[in-house]
Order: C-alpha cells, then structure tokens, then sequence
C-alpha cells in the first residue's frame, strides 16, 4: 500500500494572509509615501513569513513500516509499528494516541475541535493506524485528552 501524506493543519493558519491583505490595503489608502513603504514592508514580511510557514510545515507520514515525520522532503523522525506499545483510539472523533514507551517518538492526531492544530485527513490517518498496530494493542477510548 502506498504511503499516505497528512500536513500539519495550523489552527491560526489564517491570520497571516488577513495581515499580508491589510497591509496591502493600507498601502493603497495611505496618503504618504512613508506610510505606503511602512505597509508594504509589512505585506512583504508578512508573505516571506507565509512561505517559511508552508517550506517548513511538518508532515506525516504512514506507510507499511511505520510512521515518520517529514519536514522540507527529510525524515526527522521514524517510528516502526513493532515499536508501537499501546494505541488510544477516539473514533468518533478520528483522534488517536501512539504509545511507544518513548515520550519523544510518541504520536498524537488530535480531535477536530479543541486543539491549536491537527492534521490532514485525520480520519484517513487514524483509520490507516489502527490498522497497522495489532488489535491487542489497540483500546477505544470516549475521549482521547483523558488518561
């Protein structure tokens, strides 16, 4: 089965590209060339700040070996699915938790709601885990931020 590719979704994703469109407009009513250059400057800041966002945005990936987080086409992380101990799953709300023992290599896809991000395709993601980890190792929980 081929990999599966899931960026890291920003809750405030949105906000940068607001700033980079008022700047803009406040560029375009300014009345002097000072003010004009003060907001532009801040429009080209705001979208050299977007694309350093998007060339740095983590992603996850889930293949057949395991899982490994991706950031600008590297492998910074790898974990093998024989190194996952215990799996917390919240289908209802597509969130998961890996356990491998190992505070630092484990993995967590959040619930649609109360989390500063998620992950694309989370049920995609949550689904293609439980899948690959025995089921003996797998628990449903009714809320996964409650141990």
């Amino acid at each position: 089965m081929a990999a599966s590719r899931h960026p890291l979704i920003v809750g405030t994703r949105w906000l940068l590209p607001i700033a980079i469109v008022l700047a803009l407009a406040g560029a375009a009513v300014a009345h002097t060339s000072t003010a004009r250059i003060i907001a532009g400057a801040f429009a080209a800041l705001g979208l050299v700040g977007w694309w350093w966002q998007q060339r740095h945005r983590p992603t996850l990936i889930l293949d057949e070996s395991g899982w490994a987080i991706e950031q600008q086409g590297k492998e910074k992380l790898r974990v093998a699915w024989s190194e996952v101990r215990a799996v917390r799953v919240d289908r209802r709300e597509s969130a998961v938790y890996v356990d491998t023992g190992d505070k630092a290599r484990n993995l967590f896809v959040p619930p649609r709601r109360g989390y500063g991000f998620r992950f694309a395709d989370a049920a995609g993601a949550c689904a293609r885990i439980v899948a690959a980890v025995p089921a003996e190792r797998v628990t449903d929980v009714e809320r996964i931020d409650v141990p």
